[in-house]
């Protein structure tokens, strides 16, 4: 009997939850070199799981395993050049589609957590880190914030204990009804807990520096309303360079 394959949706979030994040981020912030990096290391992880499958390191155990690995074979690619960075950009604009259109109006008041490691470099003064992507924002309280990506947030905040370096804490207010993916509602979702958030605007609501060894500060925000996104496969090639 033939498996059912993995929904649209589910392959997204599946790949979205390993790398592919890096790629579709990386296109929504019209970021070229983080694009083509971000799909050099989202391959090379499918092809090496498909070769751990082969030679044994990994056994397929389930019928999860066996449409994990025909989702991965269909991303494969050999090498960046002009045909394989289409399809590269066709697939992100795809997932962003699917990410987006599967998002639902929080039922409830929800607070949620976004680590951000800090980089001192690109840190001082009313700069904070929030993503690859902004690595350094200029934030003050009251002030409004485009953010262009989809962001990976939490329900339960980061243990500190667990830190290896610095880093600042995004307390995150999410009115009800506002737009909201819940991971867990995915078999092939990675962390439990795991929401995201789509483009926004954000509200700075209080910055609250700490002593701490680790957590370096809080910073309050409120998800005030979500940007939307219309766009053709066709206007990202020129753009990047296809």
């Amino acid at each position: 009997m033939k498996l059912d394959s993995f929904s649209e949706t589910e392959e997204t979030i599946s790949f979205y939850t390993r790398n592919d994040f890096a790629i579709i981020n990386a296109l929504l912030a019209g970021d070229t070199d983080s694009l083509w990096s971000g799909a050099r290391a989202a391959y090379n992880d499918n092809k090496n799981i498909i070769e751990e499958f082969r030679n044994g390191q990994r056994t397929v155990n389930s019928d999860y395993d066996i449409k994990w690995i025909e989702i991965l074979q269909k991303r494969l690619i050999s090498s960046l050049d002009r045909e394989s960075k289409e399809k590269i950009i066709k697939t992100a604009c795809k997932d962003i589609d699917n990410i987006l259109n599967a998002m639902r109006p929080a039922e409830r008041k929800m607070l949620l957590y976004r680590t951000a490691w800090d980089d001192c470099a690109n840190c001082a003064g009313n700069c904070f880190p929030y993503s690859h992507q902004y690595k350094s924002l200029r934030l003050r309280v009251n002030d409004s914030v485009t953010i262009k990506t989809i962001s990976s947030t939490s329900v339960t905040p980061y243990m500190e204990k667990n830190a290896d370096k610095a880093f600042y804490r995004y307390e995150i207010t999410v009115p009800a009804g506002n737009n909201i993916l819940e991971l867990d509602k995915f078999v092939c979702h990675n962390e439990n807990g795991e929401v995201l958030l789509p483009p926004m605007k954000f509200k700075v609501t209080d910055i609250i520096m700490t002593e701490k060894d680790n957590c370096k500060g809080i910073i309050k925000i409120e998800y005030s309303e979500q940007l939307h996104i219309k766009f053709n496969v066709s206007d990202y090639l020129p753009a990047f360079k296809v």
